[in-house]
């Protein structure tokens, strides 16, 4: 996954991510949502345009970091919850 830092002023960071779907920038704007920030997953057009991801905040990289930091913690344990499911 190549991602590209296109702005980071102003309290707002914007990320462009190559050879990605929107899945990844969705993802990552609604877990910023849940950790108390605000984001968005914008693509302007889909054939075009590159996703990007646009996070505000007091400190949106801390805010980011924090967020992929829960959906890392929410993956192992759904990946546990699988493995138990699966060995009953």
């Amino acid at each position: 996954m190549n991602v590209k830092v296109l702005e980071n002023e102003n309290e707002i960071l914007k990320l462009e991510f190559e050879d990605e779907t929107e899945t990844i920038t969705n993802v990552l704007a609604t877990q910023v949502w849940n950790e108390g920030g605000e984001a968005a997953a914008v693509r302007e057009h889909p054939f075009i345009e590159k996703p990007k991801l646009v996070v505000k905040g007091k400190n949106p990289e801390k805010l980011l970091l924090k967020s992929t930091k829960a959906l890392q913690e929410q993956c192992e344990e759904f990946s546990e919850e699988f493995k138990r499911a699966l060995s009953k």
